[in-house]
């Protein structure tokens, strides 16, 4: 029997059952460990990124709840859908917490394994914010999609800021979230 359940157990429990599932509607689909979000200031413990971004954030029964609410609050500019895996024993001080639209799976251990039992799918996130989408792109990329767009003149020795200011004030949310996506199912070097 798991003494307490970690955050790597319920790591291999979700990326086993859950992301499977979101991963059948694109198989080009990335699923990302630790993505930094907004410029660092936190990392999403799994996101899935195909046609839609799908951020998982984990609290397993050795953490608290104490940083969610500001997790939160960015979790919510980027992604499309988001879901909570919490242990059992954050279940009713979580369901206060989160907004309607997340997601929230509760994790057990049932003879040793993690188990994972979803208490409510997720929704579509009503307000993805542009320009925090925008910061998921390297300044390497966000020249690359300005050129696209015959925009990149005067921009090659500006601040990645800017461009960002200028893709998320150009491109429709439907158009910069293809492209974002795009952009990093391309990458070769993560870390």
């Amino acid at each position: 029997m798991l003494a307490v359940m970690r955050e790597i157990d319920v790591r291999r429990a979700l990326h086993g059952a859950q992301i499977r599932k979101l991963m059948y509607d694109d198989p080009l689909g990335l699923i990302v460990d630790e993505l930094g979000i907004e410029e660092g200031k936190f990392r999403i413990d799994v996101a899935v990124i195909n046609s839609r971004f799908h951020g998982f954030e984990i609290k397993s029964a050795s953490d608290n709840l104490d940083r969610l609410p500001a997790q939160q609050n960015s979790y919510n500019k980027i992604f499309d859908h988001m879901t909570l895996v919490a242990d059992e024993k954050h279940v009713v001080q979580a369901m206060k917490i989160v907004p309607p639209w997340w997601g929230l799976v509760v994790a057990t251990t049932v003879e040793a394994k993690v188990q994972l039992e979803e208490i409510w799918r997720s929704q579509l996130n009503p307000q993805v914010d542009s320009y925090a989408l925008c910061q998921l792109l390297w300044r390497d990329e966000a020249l690359e999609v300005l050129k696209d767009l015959g925009l990149h003149r005067e921009l090659r020795n500006r601040s990645r800021t800017l461009m960002w200011k200028l893709l998320a004030t150009t491109l429709s949310a439907s158009d910069l979230r293809g492209t974002v996506s795009a952009k990093i199912r391309l990458r070769k070097d993560w870390r």
